[in-house]
């Protein structure tokens, strides 16, 4: 949800995001066109803005950066006082580049155009609580929304306390919105009512989307899940299985739909679409739920008692060793040979079948077992062997260091026990 959330921040706000200033474009040969809306005396330090371009997808102002020919036939084209304006803002924008963020606030603590490359800056790198700082400041220093649209900035802080989990604060802005029936806007205010716990207010504004996505059916999905509405919730997993046919997808037809043909057929195709591991686990243990209860089932209508084989009791003896791979593949024997003695035998061949089954599948157990275990004696014998050729080796160091001290005390002892000779033959110092 968040993902979908974010991506709204680099999509222009239809009919709410339009900047009122869009730079000026610039041609090494021919003179600057300045956009006569950029020469905003009130605004602060709003006849700096014709040195930059504004998106109007998003809040930022990027300095347009000339070549030094360009550069050069640009500043011949400007006043006295315009071209003060221009090395003014190529101070600040030098220690922007040097990243001296404290610096810039600290000289020019309300130039706004580096208040709105700050901001851009902080929502790229998701620090989205400095965003927020940073956004409040802009609305303060462009108060009457002459650079930036308010309408912008209220649906940017919206994107930013939904970022940062303040969903109640992110829905008082997108509400603000509501009534323009934008998809953008509903799609936000079911997400944060989701997010909330609201799934009926969440359910409700999906449905008022004119084009429902991929994330505004799992949204949908998720809530009708929540809310066991199993039969609606079922509706939106075919749909998304549809448009994307992966393991979750089938994962959730199954958890939705009351049919166990359904629920085996859709599991063993979950297992086949799986990517690692886990899982291959997880389809498993849906299908072996399943197998066995089919298996439960089909022994109840037989006239004798016979004990029928739990694969669940071989599975929990089963090491970690093992691979998903070779567990799947002895799982699905176990099942297709139960099954096969069901419909073979009758009587006591029918116990003496499953008897053989239960000693196989016991047999392996153990076999798995003893590996595992020999393995585990393998290392620690490989572990031990490291850590006395880890101590041997510390040893040997100690060893060196006492034969060197032993070695500095002979050579003290000796020197000392010599005084005269160094009393009357070392060296001798004058001082002139």
């Amino acid at each position: 949800m968040k993902k979908f959330l974010l991506s709204l921040a680099i999509v222009s706000f239809a009919g709410l995001s339009a900047y009122g200033a869009q730079g000026y474009v610039f041609s090494a040969d021919d003179k600057p066109l300045y956009s006569q809306s950029l020469q905003i005396s009130n605004a602060p330090y709003g006849e700096y803005f014709k040195y930059y371009n504004l998106n109007a997808a998003k809040i930022d102002a990027e300095f347009i950066n000339l070549s030094k020919s360009e550069e050069e036939k640009f500043l011949k084209t400007l006043s006295k006082e315009e071209k003060e304006n221009y090395k003014y803002v190529k101070k600040v924008q030098k220690l922007i580049e040097k990243n001296d963020w404290n610096k810039v606030f600290e000289k020019y603590p309300n130039f706004l155009p580096a208040y709105l490359q700050y901001y851009d800056l902080n929502f790229e790198r998701n620090n989205y609580g400095e965003a927020i700082r940073i956004l409040t400041k802009i609305r303060k220093l462009d108060a009457r929304g002459q650079i930036v649209s308010k309408s912008l900035v209220d649906y940017s802080f919206g994107i930013l306390y939904f970022a940062s989990g303040q969903y109640n604060m992110a829905l008082n802005y997108f509400m603000m919105y509501e009534k323009t029936g934008d998809d953008f806007v509903l799609g936000n205010i079911a997400n944060c009512y989701y997010m909330l716990g609201n799934n009926t207010a969440a359910i409700e504004y999906c449905k008022k989307l004119k084009h429902q996505q991929y994330q505004d059916k799992e949204l949908l999905y998720n809530a009708y899940y929540n809310l066991k509405n199993n039969f609606e919730a079922n509706k939106y997993a075919q749909e998304l299985l549809n448009e994307n046919y992966n393991f979750d997808n089938l994962m959730r037809y199954i958890a939705t739909t009351s049919k166990e043909s359904e629920k085996l057929s859709y599991a063993y195709k979950a297992r086949a679409a799986a990517q690692n591991d886990n899982q291959i686990k997880e389809a498993n243990r849906i299908i072996a739920e399943i197998e066995q209860s089919k298996l439960d089932k089909s022994a109840s209508k037989l006239t004798q008692f016979v004990k029928i084989p739990k694969w669940s009791e071989f599975e929990k003896q089963i090491p970690p060793s093992v691979t998903a791979r070779e567990l799947t593949q002895k799982q699905d024997e176990f099942f297709k040979n139960a099954n096969l003695y069901l419909t073979k035998y009758t009587g006591q061949q029918l116990t003496n079948a499953f008897n053989s089954l239960n000693q196989d599948y016991t047999n392996y157990v153990q076999n798995k077992k003893n590996e595992y275990y020999q393995q585990q004696q393998l290392e620690a014998q490989k572990a031990l062997v490291i850590e006395q050729q880890r101590n041997n080796m510390l040893q040997q160091e100690m060893i060196r260091e006492q034969q060197i001290r032993n070695y500095l005390e002979r050579q003290q002892f000796y020197y000392m026990s010599r005084p005269y000779y160094y009393y009357h033959y070392r060296p001798r110092f004058y001082v002139w």
